[in-house]
């Protein structure tokens, strides 16, 4: 496939009429990140400049008040494009969250909070505090909160290597168990020495 990456006025980009995935309640969260990181992920269009990935993108952008878009203009046939289309899309319903590794992540983040515009629950519901606790004390300083957010962090860890040893150890006794029930001890009628056998 091949692509060119142009900078196109976006009054003479067009949205694709039938678009199957309703991105309405996900254009403000997008515009958030546009505001907050920059745009990266150029539209893809067909050679009508007809959208075929970026939907959400392109209105977020429209709201910000943007004249020109990066595009990949892609060399697909209709039938083609209408396939992208539609597999952009469900590709990422295959994908889900490591919840731990998320809230670690969070937690490990100077201002959880930021983050707010990207989840549907409150932030500290996630994370199992008040993200915008700050101390009483006038004396709080940048770094208090970054040993509390190390506090924290070493806290989880040390939960979750103490869930991990409990789990081993309750698989190495039901391996020891199992072998109970597998083995019998019988005495060498020679020697006296313990003799393990298969039953």
């Amino acid at each position: 496939m091949i692509m060119d990456i142009q900078n196109i006025a976006i009054d003479k980009i067009i949205p694709y009429w039938n678009n199957a995935r309703n991105n309405s309640k996900a254009i403000k969260p997008v515009e958030e990140s546009i505001k907050k990181f920059g745009f990266n992920q150029p539209l893809v269009v067909d050679k009508n400049l007809e959208i075929i990935v970026g939907h959400t993108r392109y209105f977020a952008l429209l709201n910000l008040g943007y004249k020109e878009v990066p595009c990949i203009v892609a060399d697909l046939d209709e039938e083609k494009a209408r396939q992208y289309r539609i597999a952009d899309n469900k590709t990422s319903e295959f994908a889900s969250w490591d919840e731990d590794k998320l809230i670690r992540e969070l937690r490990t983040m100077n201002v959880p909070a930021d983050m707010q515009d990207f989840f549907f629950e409150p932030i500290e519901q996630l994370l199992g505090f008040d993200v915008d606790f700050t101390p009483a004390n006038d004396y709080a300083t940048e770094d208090m909160q970054a040993e509390e957010v190390q506090r924290e962090f070493s806290q989880e860890m040390e939960r979750q290597e103490n869930e991990a040893f409990k789990k081993k150890t309750e698989r190495i006794e039901e391996n020891l168990e199992q072998e109970k029930t597998e083995y019998i001890e019988m005495a060498c009628p020679h020697c006296g020495e313990i003799i393990r056998m298969k039953k």
